[in-house]
């Protein structure tokens, strides 16, 4: 029988030990979806651990089977309000559940914290990004003309 990663997979703060892999996964991630990787315009990923060490910041990964699989952040906007950043799934896993997964942990996260709202931002052209979004209950208040704004009262 084989193993389903969504029940596997373990939720967890980032550790130095899979911080590499973590960068790793993002980037390939923004490759897949820009054709090319500018490490200058992600420096927040030159550190992970210290970039996401703030108070009411917080930084998970999905391990399973010894990998990273996943990724998925929140930052301070407000004493009220968060915002979720680098969600990302490694190719193989997509549509698998393992997002929904990491968005459940970080909206409980949040909540732990006194978070009211959630806020993010993603590409017009990701279309798969908005429509997950939309389907998590975000909704959107904003469309700049080349991002999608979207909110979630907690």
């Amino acid at each position: 029988m084989t193993e389903n990663p969504l029940e596997a997979i373990h939720i967890q703060q980032i550790t130095q030990m899979y911080e590499a892999e973590a960068r790793k996964l993002i980037l390939k991630g923004l490759e897949e979806r820009f054709g090319f990787i500018d490490a200058t315009c992600n420096p927040d990923l030159e550190s992970i651990l210290h970039s996401y060490s703030q108070e009411k910041t917080i930084f998970l990964i999905g391990v399973y089977r010894g990998e990273v699989n996943c990724t998925g952040a929140i930052t301070y906007e407000t004493a009220e309000v968060g915002r979720v950043e680098r969600v990302s799934v490694v190719r193989k896993y997509r549509r698998t559940g393992l997002a929904k997964k990491m968005m459940d942990s970080l909206e409980t996260w949040a909540k732990r914290q006194d978070y009211r709202q959630l806020v993010l931002e993603t590409n017009n052209d990701w279309y798969s990004a908005i429509k997950f979004y939309e389907n998590r209950h975000y909704n959107l208040y904003l469309n700049d003309g080349s991002c999608s704004h979207f909110e979630k009262i907690l």
